[in-house]
This record gives structure tokens, C-alpha cells and sequence, in this order.
């Protein structure tokens, strides 16, 4: 009895949804000539047809042999000198059913979380490259560079510029690289940019969470748009109160940044929020001040900052073993790595360069670089490197600092010479842009392999017309994924968990392929073939 019970439910279920899913339709079919016409209408009988509705469904499932035609049914309003409302009218339009088979959708509407995830990353996005424009070029690519790239989150009690600002300031001042474990390079992937988006994200949604109990994952995106990435901003909006007016508890505010941090992988997630709960808010009136006067910061201000923003040593760290001694073959492969990526990073270099040059031969304005912001290699049939556009920012040669507030952002695109150094003639375009908001672009190779670049208006260097769909729901970051970040900032001392992934990947690389077991002393060339498939 109730396996019975169950499926009527089920059934009446299904029929209900197929009758809300239902769209009328009306079949034209020969109608015999005993079918007498409508009233006021005129003409002969195979001039008339017997019209019928039924569910667009059984449209779907009928035979492909039989070849109706369909008149597709919607309102209409009247047109001119006409009687009647708009409800009373259709407009009826004949096509094939084979057609109309063919003419539903091939995907479903596009899911608003998506749609509120890829506009909050468009903003952060634009938070980021507001960040660094403002820092200085000599302390943006040697000291500044671990702190904002692996610790520069958008979260924290400040304007989302103001934090990724200080974060990085306070982040490479307490826990500094050492000059021989750096690489020195004017060059921040774009990939490496929307990595930190999500991760800002990610722990922007996890902080109203947990100040805001109860708050769904979509009302916290909601909120957190409607703020435009304003943490302090969307907690006074989800609890209904005035920014100005919000003042939550200390101990509230230090466990909402600590979860924060940890679910946007922080790599010190109980310091940060000491830092962002007590630290700043006893120096946000100097720190602040002095980002609202200066928008083009100098070493000297990143100085002043540092030392404000670390007014006391921190505790010391549980020492733990050396890393090297036990995971040498990780070590291996990050120096391995780090070779190939230095090698990767000036290319790039040598591209902005060559981009710069020709733009002072055709413009006559002369400009040096300060960074580069976005790369994407396009490849052809053979998977060769075909050509490559590229990003930067760059500061005009023959005007004071402190002239000019802000960098000049620039697109190029270059093409792959016969010359490893590039020159002059191998770049097909450089000029100015303006960074984006969001993920419209004019290229179509660099929107499907995802590559994050501002091009020019100039849609025929490129061909590529207007795309407008991206992925703006990123990468699982649970995921044990490495960027070239974590081999460029890589700290010997304190990123453990690199390291012990990097050991037990290529163990595994190893134990999986029967050429690579046969070959165990060769470890040289077993390295090297890992690096290759992971570069």
C-alpha cells in the first residue's frame, strides 16, 4: 500500500510540474474540405487549416518524420485602429517543428549566486589594481611582493583598498622574505590576481556570516554587492543599520576576520585577526589620513607604515623541524620551478619593453614600467606560441613623480619572432586602456583559455566582436592547486603545507606510471619531467 501511495504521489507530482511547464502551441495541419471557415473570413478550403493545441512536450517527443507546422502563440498588443486589450490578441507565426525541436534552450538561466559572485570578483578585481598603482615600483616587486601577493586580502575593518594596502604593508613587515628567497620582477599574473578575488571573497562572505547569524550564502553576496565589497558596509546593511552608526564588539570582530582568514587560506589567520581587530583600529585615523592625502605612495610612507602598523614585536612561532632535510625532493622541484618561472617572468619583461619602445616611436611619449598586471600566451594549431598580449602599468619618463597620481595602463600584443629577445617589430599593437569592471571582453582566445586582460575598443587586431560570458564562480579552492606565486614568494621556513603537497604529488607521480617506477635512481629526470607537467 504505501509503495502504491508513493507512486501516485510521484505521478501527480510529474503531472503538475508538466503542467506548469506546459506552452500551447497550435498544430496547422491540412484541414478537410468539410471544414467550414471562420466567420468573415474568405478564401477556399485548402486555404484554411483545423488548428489544435497540445503540450510543447509531446512536440519534443513526436516522430521526427512527421513535419508540421507550428504556430508559436503570444500576446501582442493591438495595433493602431484596432478594438480590444493587448491579453485578447496573439500573434501567430509559422515554423517547422523540426525547428522548433532544435529552438529550446541549450541551458538553463544562469544562476543569480553566479551572476553576484562574477560581479563582487569584478570589483575586487578593480580594487586590486587600484592597490597597486598606488605602491611604489622598488617595494611593489622586492619587499611588498609575499605580502601582497599571498597575505593582501580585501577584508578588514577599512575601505577594501585601504586593507589590501595596509594588510600587505603589515603582512611583509612581520613576517619578511629574505632577500636571497625572493625573485625580483615587475610581474604579477593575472591568474594570480583573480585567485586572491576569490579568496577575498570567499572570507568577505564568511565574516558577515558570522556576523550576521542566520544570513544565507546568497543574501550575504546580495548584501556584500549592494556594499560593493565593503565589509563594514554590508554588516550594517544585513543588520539594517547606518555604516557610520555599526560598532561591533572587539571579540566579535576578532573571530569573524579569524574565520575569515581561514576559509580564504590565510597563511596567518589568528595574527591577522589580531591585527585587523586591534592594531588597526588605534592607528585608522593616522593610516587612513595618510592614504587619503597621498594616492601615489613612496618608500618612505610604506616605512612610516610599517612601522605604525607593528607598534610591538609579535610572539614567536613554534619552531618546527627543517623543511629541507626531510622533503628534499620538494625542494628540488621548487628550485627547479622557480628557475623556469624566472625565465617565464622576463619574457614578459622583455615584451612591456619592446611594447614601450614602439609606443614612444609612434606617440613620442616615453614612459618606464611599473608593472605588469595581466599575461595570456594564445597558441596555434601545433600548440606553439602563436602571439601574446599583455597588460601593465607604466609612469611617464619626463614628468616629476610628483606630478601624477596614477600609472597609465596599457594593452600589447606581440608576436613570436625568430628572436628570443623581442623587438620593436614584433609588437602588432600597443596602447592605452582602461581597466574593466567586468568580464566583457573583445578578444575570444583570451576569454576561452580565461585569461584576465583589458584590451583595447579595437576589436579588429584581435577578432574578436563582444563575448560576455565568463566563469565567475572560480576554481574549488579546496583544491591543492599551486600558482606561480607560491614558487615565487615561497618561504623555506614557513610554507610547510607547499612543501609536504609538492613531497606527496610526486610521490604519487612517481608510483603512477610504470616508467617512472623502473627508474627510481633517475630522479634527476623523473624532476624534471613532473616540473614540465606542472608548469
Amino acid at each position: 500500500m504505501a509503495g502504491r501511495s508513493n507512486r501516485r504521489r510521484r505521478r501527480r507530482r510529474r503531472a503538475k510540474a508538466e503542467a506548469e511547464a506546459e506552452a500551447e502551441v497550435l498544430i496547422a495541419a491540412d484541414s478537410p474540405c468539410k471544414a467550414s471557415p471562420s466567420s468573415g473570413s474568405s478564401g477556399t478550403s485548402s486555404d484554411h487549416v483545423v488548428q489544435r493545441k497540445i503540450p510543447l512536450s509531446k512536440l519534443k517527443d513526436s516522430s521526427p518524420k512527421v513535419e508540421a507546422e507550428v504556430l508559436i502563440v503570444a500576446n501582442s498588443p493591438p495595433s493602431s485602429g484596432s478594438s480590444g486589450t493587448s491579453s485578447d490578441r496573439v500573434v501567430q507565426r509559422k515554423i517547422p517543428l523540426s525547428k522548433l525541436r532544435d529552438s529550446s534552450p541549450k541551458e538553463e538561466e544562469e544562476d543569480p549566486r553566479r551572476i553576484l559572485r562574477r560581479s563582487l570578483l569584478g570589483q575586487i578585481r578593480g580594487y586590486y589594481l587600484d592597490a597597486i598603482s598606488r605602491l611604489p615600483t622598488a617595494d611593489l616587486t622586492t619587499t611588498l611582493a609575499r605580502g601582497l601577493l599571498i597575505a593582501g586580502h580585501c577584508y578588514g575593518p577599512l575601505h577594501p583598498v585601504h586593507n589590501i594596502l595596509l594588510n600587505a604593508v603589515w603582512h611583509s613587515s612581520a613576517f619578511p622574505l629574505r632577500s636571497g628567497d625572493r625573485i625580483d620582477v615587475p610581474v604579477i599574473c593575472n591568474r594570480t590576481i583573480t585567485y586572491l578575488a576569490q579568496r577575498s571573497l570567499d572570507g568577505l562572505v564568511a565574516s558577515l556570516r558570522y556576523h550576521c547569524a542566520g544570513l544565507s550564502h546568497d543574501d550575504a553576496l546580495w548584501h556584500l554587492n549592494l556594499s560593493r565589497a565593503d565589509l563594514r558596509a554590508a554588516v550594517a546593511s544585513a543588520r539594517g543599520a547606518a555604516p557610520s552608526l555599526f560598532r561591533p564588539a572587539e571579540l566579535d570582530v576578532k573571530a569573524a576576520f579569524q574565520v575569515a582568514a581561514k576559509t580564504a587560506r590565510h597563511p596567518k589567520p589568528a595574527a591577522f585577526a589580531l591585527f585587523a581587530s586591534s592594531v588597526i583600529p588605534s592607528v585608522e585615523r593616522d593610516a587612513v589620513s595618510l592614504l587619503n592625502n597621498k594616492r601615489r605612495l613612496s618608500s618612505a610612507d610604506i616605512l612610516c607604515l610599517s612601522t605604525m602598523l607593528l607598534p610591538s614585536p609579535l610572539p614567536d612561532e613554534l619552531p618546527h623541524p627543517p623543511l629541507q632535510d626531510r622533503c628534499r625532493k620538494a625542494f628540488e622541484i621548487i628550485t627547479r620551478k622557480r628557475k623556469l618561472f624566472i625565465i617565464w617572468y622576463e619574457r614578459w619583461v622583455k615584451i612591456a619593453d619592446a611594447a614601450l619602445r614602439k609606443y614612444a616611436q609612434q606617440t613620442g611619449s616615453h614612459y618606464q614600467l611599473h608593472i605588469i598586471y595581466g599575461t595570456g600566451t594564445l597558441k596555434d594549431e601545433f600548440n606553439l606560441d602563436r602571439s601574446f598580449h599583455i597588460n601593465f602599468m607604466a609612469w611617464p619618463k619626463d614628468d616629476p613623480s610628483s606630478t601624477r597620481e596614477a600609472p597609465v595602463f596599457f594593452f600589447a600584443e606581440a608576436v613570436q619572432g625568430s628572436d628570443p629577445d623581442f623587438r620593436e617589430e614584433d609588437i602588432t599593437l600597443c596602447c592605452t586602456v582602461q581597466p574593466s569592471p567586468s568580464e566583457v571582453d573583445s578578444c575570444h582566445s583570451c576569454l576561452t583559455k580565461k585569461f584576465r586582460i583589458d584590451h583595447s575598443d579595437d576589436s579588429e587586431n584581435f577578432g574578436g566582436g563582444q563575448y560576455y560570458k565568463m566563469d565567475g564562480s572560480g576554481s574549488d579552492l579546496d583544491c591543492p592547486v599551486i600558482l606561480d606565486v607560491d614558487y615565487r614568494c615561497f618561504d623555506p621556513e614557513r610554507d610547510i603545507d607547499i612543501v609536504e603537497y609538492l613531497d606527496q604529488d610526486f610521490t604519487r607521480y612517481i608510483s603512477s606510471s610504470p616508467c617512472h617506477r623502473h627508474q627510481k635512481n633517475a630522479r634527476d629526470e623523473n624532476i624534471l619531467d613532473y616540473c614540465s607537467g606542472i608548469m
